[in-house]
């Protein structure tokens, strides 16, 4: 799958750009039910809709995001040690929390 073109706000698309070669890689994709959001996607690993990651800028200070993540199974999100929702997020904090969660290899 080739990176996504979507309507969305500026700090989305640069997050989009970041993540750009993981999506060229196949490693993700965009979930389609948050396509029309202009201040949130959902991002998920193929073949597996239940490890996802929902993306959002509403009600955060300007250049902030949030996430929420979603585990396959409860127990997972237990064992993980991570917050399941955090919010106020950098963006080089946001990457790292996306590149745990998908098990995403640092850039080249």
């Amino acid at each position: 799958m080739t990176q996504p073109t979507l309507h969305k706000y500026r700090t989305l698309t640069h997050l989009l750009d970041t993540l750009g070669e993981a999506f060229n890689a196949g490693l993700l994709e965009v979930d389609e039910r948050w396509r029309d959001n202009e201040e949130a996607l959902g991002l998920f690993m193929p073949g597996d809709h239940s490890l996802s990651a929902f993306i959002y800028t509403y009600g955060q200070p300007v250049g902030r995001y949030a996430v929420e993540l979603s585990f396959p199974d409860e127990g997972d999100a237990l064992t993980s040690g991570e917050p399941l929702v955090r919010e106020e997020l950098s963006l080089a904090r946001l990457l790292g929390v996306l590149r745990a969660h998908f098990g995403l290899p640092e850039p080249a």
